[in-house]
């Protein structure tokens, strides 16, 4: 039975990934553990803490095949225990006197927290491939569409001109930086917790540097410095870095959702034929991608919260908050790779209408350009009465719904110092947008060198 929108056969898909799911899937995380319980038999085998033999057979035996869930599960109700049940089963599999050095010298957080981090390498690795390939089939956008003109809007309104290419460069250059944060922070998260019950490894004597360092050279996880099981930053910060990534997929998606409303629709999400928008109204192309991801975020940033929330944790050890990252985790990254995945459909497959963009250009009647026009005036006059003019002149053609070129030619000081030709050739779009497209070219060189 699935209660999670997750773990629901008919709508998972919507709010995450086949492949992250199954980095999460639980046979996946209890063999994350067994994963650390034999790099710890090995690395023990190896310094002489336990036998060799031992650690040899231990690892050939970490596999969950042979492991009977159910039992660990009974274990579980009676001992309220996250680890023994499947430590049990796991020395039931092994069925030999060996067994008995299973576990040698850890605790429960070593396994646990580390088997984390493993799952979290795979996941971690899906994410920055997901970021690429958007990247990489966006990048298009840049090129194709460099000197297409649009509106530029700020409050809500009409501002200026841009290009599309520039706006799709500004999207791809915040979704780049997400791939570069994630890089720089894979070394500093994904380290091993193997450090006993205290942090002191007392429990392997004058080895436990030794032996943690082995164990993360077998495991492939970085060493860290100092325990941190109660240091939660790591898990915090994995955490962000979704919220973060999530931001940048929304934000993108919400612009897109908006430029694709009827009375604007300058762009689309890809509208696939058989897709349907409405159970009632044929005629509907309701924005599902861009949706998801809006929707997705919100939820991503409440689990990021709580692993903040999560980094109170007392003295050296304290499950009230760790055990909060069990939750929140195999949430964060599954809908994270959803919400990435609706992102990607959406700019690859991305419906532009250049002929729309090129009409809302128009709609205001050369109000688009009043600072060009101002600009052209204070040749002629100080650039304070030009804003002036050009301000009461905008006024009225808000007003009475008229051109601004009329209402600038019906101010006594423009038709006497202005040629209105000039003032007509400095309202046309195309020849007001500036730097875009070098910063359209600019974006692409670095997407290509981050991607490459």
């Amino acid at each position: 039975m699935s209660v999670h929108f997750l773990d629901n056969s008919v709508f998972q898909d919507s709010v995450s990934t086949p492949r992250m799911r199954a980095v999460f899937d639980e046979m996946a995380v209890f063999q994350s553990w067994l994963d650390v319980e034999r790099a710890i038999a090995l690395a023990s085998g190896e310094l002489g803490i336990i036998p060799r033999s031992a650690a040899e057979r231990i690892a050939a035996h970490a596999t969950m095949d042979g492991i009977d869930l159910e039992a660990v599960k009974a274990h579980g109700k009676i001992t309220s225990h996250s680890l023994l049940g499947l430590l049990k089963e796991f020395r039931r599999v092994i069925a030999h006197d060996d067994a008995r050095y299973v576990h040698w010298g850890a605790t429960t957080q070593d396994i646990v927290d580390t088997g984390m981090m493993l799952v979290l390498r795979n996941a971690y690795a899906i994410v920055e491939e997901q970021i690429a390939d958007t990247l990489r089939h966006a990048r298009p956008l840049l090129a194709t569409y460099r000197d297409t003109v649009m509106v530029g809007r700020t409050h809500g309104g009409h501002a200026l001109p841009i290009t599309f290419g520039m706006k799709a460069a500004i999207w791809l250059d915040e979704l780049g930086r997400q791939l570069e944060r994630w890089r720089a922070a894979r070394e500093r998260i994904l380290v091993v917790g193997i450090v006993g019950a205290v942090g002191t490894m007392a429990s392997w004597g004058d080895q436990g540097f030794a032996l943690q360092q082995r164990a993360a050279e077998i495991l492939g996880l970085g060493t860290p410095i100092a325990p941190w099981a109660s240091a939660r930053d790591r898990i915090a910060e994995v955490a962000t870095l979704c919220a973060l990534t999530s931001g940048t997929a929304s934000r993108i998606a919400k612009e897109i959702y908006n430029l694709a409303k009827t009375e604007v629709r300058e762009i689309e999400e890809p509208f696939t034929k058989g897709k349907v928008g409405s159970s009632t109204m044929p005629h509907k192309r309701n924005p599902v991608h861009t949706e998801w991801s809006i929707v997705l975020d919100r939820l991503i940033r409440a689990d990021a919260g709580v692993a903040l929330e999560a980094m109170g944790v007392e003295n050296e050890r304290d499950a009230s908050h760790w055990k909060a990252e069990w939750v929140i985790m195999p949430e964060l990254f599954p809908m994270l790779s959803g919400s990435l995945a609706h992102l990607d459909a959406t700019l690859s497959g991305l419906w532009v209408h250049p002929e729309r963009m090129a009409a809302n250009t128009r709609m205001l009647k050369g109000l688009l350009l009043s600072e060009r026009a101002m600009f052209v005036l204070a040749e002629s006059m100080p650039l304070p009465e030009a804003h002036e003019t050009v301000y009461q002149a905008s006024v009225r053609a808000f007003d009475n719904d008229t051109a601004l070129i009329d209402e600038l030619m019906a101010e006594p000081g423009v038709a006497g110092t202005c040629d209105r030709a000039k003032i007509e050739d400095a309202l046309d779009p195309a020849g007001y947008v500036g730097v875009a497209g070098e910063i359209a070219d600019r974006v692409g060189a670095r997407i290509d060198a981050l991607v490459k």
